[in-house]
């Protein structure tokens, strides 16, 4: 059976003057992980680091590890700098590609186009008005995963900063839903796999007979509600603590494809600093995020999912 193991984390929001939490160390423990699991590459799913004119060094770090490194676009990659910028900073000749490995074809898609006032679709840019949550998928991008799906002589994953699997993460959503189903009509189990950033939560389920899993920052849960949990020279020193639930060790998630017939996700266990209590996280949480069964956690599930039968099973680390 063919197998594939790798590490995916998503949402470290580098940024030393605003955060609190220590992005260098937390990307070296997130790499070790990698390493101890021996694990085929490692991709991060958007929102690396902020700044990159001073911070493109945890760039580097990352795409000098020995094991392959693999970078996704998110909506805040180019809150500071041009896309063309991010671009070499990430050693990308565009934000969308495909790689293959063990057995299985690799698909990173970049919605973060939105239309400018004469109405074409354009990369976000720096002090540009965009709808942050939902992202468009430009046509050429359209046709080429089209093409690279069922091209493919492997099953196919395919990574996003925004989730296919919500409402609220691509706004034509249902053009690549409709790539989706239609090659599995015809091969079945060309897509097995959608997995997503972005929206700080744990969640996982199925959509139309295809895994999507929403993976959880690395770092911290946003609220828009603002929070006071933690000491007044804090927020001075990183402003952004006041709409942060902070969690205090890095995390990520191994996943395992078993062919076509298992997934397995061991994801990581953490809490939150300063221990703010349960009823001021449901407080502070909206339910935009956290609708149906996904949580405000500091910690990752662990899943196991058949994908013969279309079901999750969840072992939260609580």
């Amino acid at each position: 059976m063919t197998s594939c193991k790798f590490l995916a984390f998503s949402d470290l929001h580098h940024e030393p003057q605003v955060f609190p939490h220590d992005a260098e160390s937390y990307l070296q423990q997130i790499l070790n992980r990698a390493d101890a699991e021996e694990v085929s590459f490692v991709v991060q799913l958007g929102d690396f680091l902020h700044t990159p004119e001073f911070n493109s060094a945890l760039a580097d770090i990352y795409a000098d590890h020995p094991l392959p490194t693999y970078n996704v676009f998110g909506n805040h990659d180019t809150d500071q700098e041009n896309y063309d910028y991010i671009l070499r900073m990430y050693r990308l000749e565009r934000g969308y590609y495909h790689f293959d490995r063990d057995g299985y074809r690799f698909i990173v898609l970049d919605p973060n186009y939105c239309r400018n006032s004469e109405g074409d679709l354009i990369h976000y840019a720096p002090k540009q008005t965009r709808e942050h949550y939902r992202g468009t998928l430009p046509q050429e991008q359209l046709d080429w995963l089209q093409e690279t799906i069922s091209e493919s002589p492997h099953p196919c994953v395919i990574f996003s900063h925004q989730s296919l699997e919500r409402t609220d993460g691509f706004s034509n959503r249902d053009d690549v839903w409709r790539i989706i189903c239609r090659a599995n009509c015809r091969k079945e189990h060309s897509v097995i796999l959608c997995i997503n950033g972005h929206y700080h939560c744990d969640y996982c389920t199925f959509v139309n007979g295809v895994c999507c899993l929403d993976l959880n920052s690395s770092s911290y849960h946003w609220t828009e509600a603002p929070n006071n949990l933690y000491p007044q020279e804090f927020y001075e020193k990183f402003p952004l603590s006041r709409n942060s639930l902070l969690y205090d060790s890095p995390l990520s998630a191994v996943i395992t494809l078993e062919g076509t017939d298992r997934i397995t996700v061991s994801g990581a266990a953490g809490k939150f600093r300063f221990s703010p209590t349960r009823e001021d996280v449901i407080a502070l949480t909206e339910y935009r995020r956290l609708c149906l069964d996904r949580l405000c956690v500091p910690y990752i599930s662990d899943y196991r999912i058949d994908l013969k039968k279309n079901s999750v099973e969840r072992f939260r680390k609580e």
